[in-house]
């Protein structure tokens, strides 16, 4: 079974820190996730109002071209994929230079017709948040993108999500409806609480290959978007469950009836064929000479009366003994 997308998500909480989001990519690196996602800003007053109360934050929290070269280019030295969510026309000058794995679109960024064209005319696959969305907006979005729209994530950022507010059961219903997509799933539970794990298992039970994580280098430390945002380890032992799930419980027809070792025991136990008394050497085996009865386990036990009727024995055997396989002709 082939493993599913695992990529962390820095959005804003480098704040501006250039250092910060150096440690984060690699410590993504040293726990074996696929890729990193950035949300791109290369202008922060052509995404947010001047006269937004937020907007000095914003640009100080923004980085450059340049710097977000910088960034690209030690993403793609670790080894790990570059997930690019621009917020402006801006981030695809990065394009020019940089590999990018997927492009991912922001729920603000929904309607935003200049940004999608350019999306569209990048011919880079499409991750498409569905958090708070209409199966008529996903449609859409899958017709406009003409087969580049690869990825839709379930989930939604609420500081933190609750998992009953999420509705996570609806990728089971994304995966029958959108069998040319992939569904994944994007957690937001609180940093302390198990579902920020356990959420995770569900979705991939739930046929979700996809998946998304925001990581901070201090699980719980306030800074911005900490909220949903766990450490290595904690990510660490989510990938673990991911892929324990896809190893042991998803397994295909074929590989399910492929006995383990401690199954081929289990199954050895089951009655097998003893002597009802002592057997002559040369008795031809009837029903009322055989019983199914509990005795140790030995490769040449038989647990069939049927298979041994009409049978003669090539030696004597005790009441009680197990009658193998080498006990009768085989003609």
């Amino acid at each position: 079974m082939n493993k599913s997308y695992v990529y962390v998500e820095t959005a804003f909480h480098h704040e501006g820190d250039i250092d910060y989001i150096k440690n984060l990519i690699n410590a993504a690196s040293d726990i074996g996730v696929n890729g990193v996602k950035f949300q791109v800003l290369t202008e922060a007053s052509d995404f947010i109002s001047t006269k937004h109360s937020a907007f000095s934050t914003l640009e100080a929290y923004t980085f450059n071209v340049a710097q977000w070269s910088e960034l690209f280019q030690y993403t793609t030295a670790a080894g790990l994929d570059i997930i690019m969510m621009p917020l402006d026309l801006g981030a695809f000058k990065l394009l020019e230079k940089h590999t990018v794995k997927y492009l991912d679109i922001h729920s603000v960024s929904f309607y935003d017709s200049k940004l999608l064209a350019a999306v569209k005319a990048s011919q880079i696959p499409i991750i498409l948040g569905v958090g708070g969305r209409t199966l008529e907006e996903i449609d859409d979005k899958i017709s406009y993108f003409e087969g580049k729209l690869e990825v839709l994530m379930v989930g939604f950022q609420a500081f933190p999500s609750k998992l009953e507010d999420v509705k996570i059961g609806k990728i089971a219903h994304l995966v029958q409806k959108y069998p040319a997509q992939a569904i994944g799933y994007a957690d937001h539970s609180a940093h302390d609480d198990d579902f920020n794990v356990t959420s995770n298992e569900y979705a991939r039970l739930l046929g979700a290959t996809f998946f998304e994580k925001h990581m901070t280098l201090e699980q719980g430390k306030e800074r911005v978007d900490y909220n949903s945002a766990v450490d290595a380890a904690t990510l660490k032992n989510m990938i673990e469950r991911i892929r324990f799930i896809e190893a042991h419980v998803l397994s295909t027809a074929e590989s399910s009836f492929q006995f383990h070792d401690t199954e081929v025991v289990y199954r050895n136990r089951q009655l097998v064929c003893v002597a009802t008394a002592n057997l002559a050497e040369g008795t031809v085996l009837k029903e009322n000479d055989m019983a199914l009865k509990m005795m140790d386990a030995h490769e040449n036990n038989q647990y069939r009366v049927e298979a041994l009727l009409g049978k003669k024995l090539v030696k004597a055997v005790e009441k009680d003994m197990p009658i193998q396989s080498q006990n009768v002709y085989n003609e």
